[in-house]
């Protein structure tokens, strides 16, 4: 009696098993796969770009500031490759733990139910069973032994269960290995095509790099004057949304000064706000605008359909000239020919203006934020317009003597400018 409940307590002890699971630092196969398809889709948008120059042309400027941000992307592509084995070899290592731990489980259960079906076979015998329950002292013993007996069929079949289950895992566990193997093999030879279309790719740029610099003076001009059209550019830019804000702060104290009066005319006390120091007055609208604007900050639909960062934000040297130190205050976006732009999030055009070296430009306010669409021709919205989230608002000019088409697009909040790359979605 004492060696059958101590039997039963350890079989009901051994019904837990353990459960595994893993955790992968930094980006996950998913996030991985999603920046490898990005990288990838603009590269080839890149390559569709590149493809008009001809073998036996020499490359513009712009051709190569494409080419050179191609490289940049491939170089990304392969980093992406290589965080991707090595989520996939960690996955294998765990795998391979999870094995080993599985079969170690699977060694005990075996033995346990080994144990089980010795015991079964002492006591097998119908006769045997119910000796054991007829041999009770009293009824309430009777019972006990029964429901030791049915206990301990009951353990047998969760311990058959068990070994089934664990069997199963290991198996699983053999197979996602397998998978994670095939996979990481083929992410290995993909990593390797890149490698060698990035050193092609690379000794392409020296080359037309070293051709371009022996007009490295006229190279110099051509970014001098493309930097005082950007000056130009950014003060008609400025001027605007000064005015823009010039214009809603005068409205706000006329509402102001307008309810002081009716207040006054009711014989009511009023006490007239603290005067705003600084920034945009904003109605409750242009407010809820401005939060979502900033709610949506990553996911930002693209100002065009599909493109390239042919320039980025900021300060940066020159492809071909290092002497040259090229300011951008937003981003330019290399494009097929006929591409239409469109507004990144809901607002209202703000101004509708043509510029030397610019085309025409489209400022179009969110609230407090302004986006800026510059190089357009044959512009559908005119100032005043409301305007929705990816609704084409003019054609991005194509510059037929450099083969070039590419929007100049940038993002503030009141005169602040922002890098826009932070801002779209990725």
């Amino acid at each position: 009696m004492k060696k059958l409940h101590i039997i039963l307590v350890l079989l009901l002890l051994a019904l837990v098993s353990p459960t595994f699971g893993q955790k992968t630092k930094g980006k996950s196969k998913k996030q991985l796969q999603s920046e490898i398809n990005s990288l990838q889709k603009e590269i080839s948008t890149a390559n569709q770009l590149l493809k008009k120059t001809k073998k036996d042309k020499e490359m513009t400027l712009n051709e190569v500031n494409l080419l050179d941000k191609k490289i940049k992307q491939r170089e990304n592509l392969i980093k992406a490759y290589n965080q991707q084995i090595a989520v996939l070899d960690e996955e294998i290592n765990t795998g391979q733990s999870n094995i080993k731990t599985l079969n170690s489980d699977l060694k005990k259960l075996r033995k346990e139910y080994a144990k089980m079906i010795v015991f079964a076979n002492k006591n097998r015998s119908h006769y045997d069973m119910l000796g054991f329950v007829f041999a009770s002292k009293d009824f309430n013993q009777a019972f006990r032994r029964l429901r030791y007996i049915r206990e301990f069929n009951e353990a047998r079949k969760v311990k058959i269960d068990q070994i089934v289950s664990t069997e199963r895992r290991i198996n699983d566990e053999v197979e996602a290995s397998q998978k994670a193997r095939e996979e990481q093999a083929a992410m290995l030879k993909d990593e390797k095509a890149q490698q060698e279309a990035l050193q092609k790719e690379k000794k392409d740029l020296n080359g037309q790099v070293a051709k371009l610099k022996k007009k490295e003076g006229s190279i110099q001009q051509d970014i001098k004057n493309k930097q005082q059209q950007a000056k130009k550019l950014q003060k008609a830019i400025d001027d605007i949304i000064a005015e823009e804000i010039r214009k809603a702060n005068a409205e706000a104290e006329r509402k102001r000064k307008e309810e002081a009066k009716k207040n006054a005319n009711k014989g009511k006390a009023t006490t007239a706000p603290a005067p705003k120091e600084k920034g945009m007055a904003l109605t409750p609208a242009e407010k809820t605008l401005s939060s979502n604007f900033v709610n949506n900050k990553g996911n930002l639909p693209w100002p065009v359909e599909r493109g390239v960062i042919s320039s980025s934000f900021g300060k940066h040297a020159s492809v071909v000239s290092d002497k040259v130190t090229v300011t951008n205050n937003g981003i330019d976006i290399a494009t097929t020919e006929g591409a239409q732009a469109r507004a990144v999030f809901e607002g209202e055009v703000a101004s509708v203006v043509k510029l030397t070296g610019a085309n025409t430009v489209v400022i179009i306010r969110h609230g407090e934020y302004f986006t800026v669409y510059s190089n357009l021709e044959n512009v559908t919205v005119k100032r005043g317009d409301k305007v929705k989230t990816k609704q084409n608002i003019g054609t991005v000019h194509t510059n037929k003597t450099e083969d070039k088409t590419e929007l100049h697009f940038e993002l503030l909040k009141e005169q602040n400018r922002q890098n826009p790359a932070n801002w779209l979605s990725k």
